[in-house]
């Protein structure tokens, strides 16, 4: 009961801390910040009065926007809502909008989620996602500030490092599972590998790198980098859920052999392999439809539109599958070696 309450305080207290930092955070702002009195549309512009709240003078602002219903990238704006300005000449333009409050209560819902499920597992799992977000920030910055350090090296270094923090806050150093770490890597590798050479062999043919055109790097380097993350989360969650249910099979009967073992893996692989495929297909192309629903909205051909923004998720989708099939063989044949290994040593040690 005392845990209910718990989690009731701190949900409320989330989205009160919230709304507090929503409503009274603009004096931490350089920039001016306008609390909106009145937002009107006329025609194919958006009037908007207001006041500074973070100026000492409390100056009052009228500017106008262009909006557009059909286009994104013009919200509009109501009553009560912060935007973040800029000046323009002699004049003020809207650079953004306000949301600092929303997603710190989305962040702390997200954390307080975690921990209401995971109880002390969850504790650990955020830990990894800070630890492993830190890491790939500070790779990034290293290749950021010296271009000489291969992105594609970084992103395999982190590949290591975040299999190593993720397993070890999991398990404990003392207690780390090799044999998952060992098929993890080998399985994202391998598909990493199969893909970099089907598209050098291919010469890129039919990919289109168009839609990453705001990225000032080399575009092929971020997306392979972007492949192999991919392809380690997929192929991380499979590798578990075999090696872990054959452990527990093993400790439940004990007088199974490693054949009958590895044919459970398969069965349990037949299982959560194809769902994990389509997760990955759902999660990959959600990002990219809207998008591509509004081009289409818009006219262009339904061809031409998968070719300029499907391209590069069906290969992160592919990519990702390759690495979750490819966990299945390796995973049962790890998990055979040593178990043979651990069954000898044990009849060695019994004679």
């Amino acid at each position: 009961m005392k845990r209910v309450v718990m989690m009731v305080i701190s949900f409320m207290s989330i989205i009160g801390i919230g709304l507090v930092i929503q409503a009274n955070s603009s004096y931490f702002y350089s920039e001016p910040v306008m609390k909106i009195d009145e937002a009107t549309i006329v025609g194919d512009s958006q009037i908007i009065t207001g006041h500074l709240i973070n100026e000492s003078s409390d100056e009052k602002i009228e500017l106008e926007e262009v909006f557009y219903k059909t286009e994104p990238i013009t919200p509009k704006y109501h009553q009560g809502e912060q935007l973040i300005l800029k000046r323009v000449g002699m004049g003020w333009q809207v650079s953004s909008l306000k949301r600092d409050g929303y997603v710190f209560i989305l962040l702390g819902l997200f954390a307080w989620t975690v921990l209401a499920v995971g109880g002390k597992k969850g504790i650990t799992s955020l830990i990894g996602v800070i630890c492993n977000s830190v890491l790939l920030i500070a790779l990034l910055a290293v290749n950021q500030h010296n271009r000489s350090y291969s992105l594609i090296a970084l992103m395999s270094v982190y590949a290591i490092l975040a299999v190593l923090i993720a397993f070890g806050l999991s398990y404990g150093i003392k207690r780390i599972d090799i044999r998952k770490i060992t098929a993890t890597l080998c399985s994202v590798f391998l598909a990493f590998l199969i893909c970099v050479i089907a598209m050098s062999f291919l010469d890129d043919s039919g990919l289109h790198f168009e839609q990453m055109s705001y990225i000032t790097r080399a575009y092929r380097a971020v997306f392979l980098g972007s492949l192999l993350i991919g392809a380690l989360g997929a192929s991380m969650d499979n590798v578990v859920v075999i090696i872990s249910s054959l452990d527990e099979i093993k400790k439940k009967n004990k007088d199974l052999d490693s054949k009958a073992l590895v044919a459970s893996g398969k069965k349990i692989a037949q299982d959560t392999s194809s769902s994990m495929i389509n997760v990955l297909l759902f999660a990959y192309l959600s990002g990219t439809l809207p998008v591509f629903v509004f081009y289409l909205a818009n006219g262009w051909e339904f061809g031409q539109s998968i070719g300029l923004f499907l391209s590069l998720e069906i290969l992160r989708t592919i990519c990702g599958a390759f690495a979750i099939v490819l966990s299945i063989p390796i995973s049962l044949l790890i998990f055979s070696l040593t178990d043979k290994w651990m069954s000898e040593k044990k009849a060695g040690r019994l004679s």
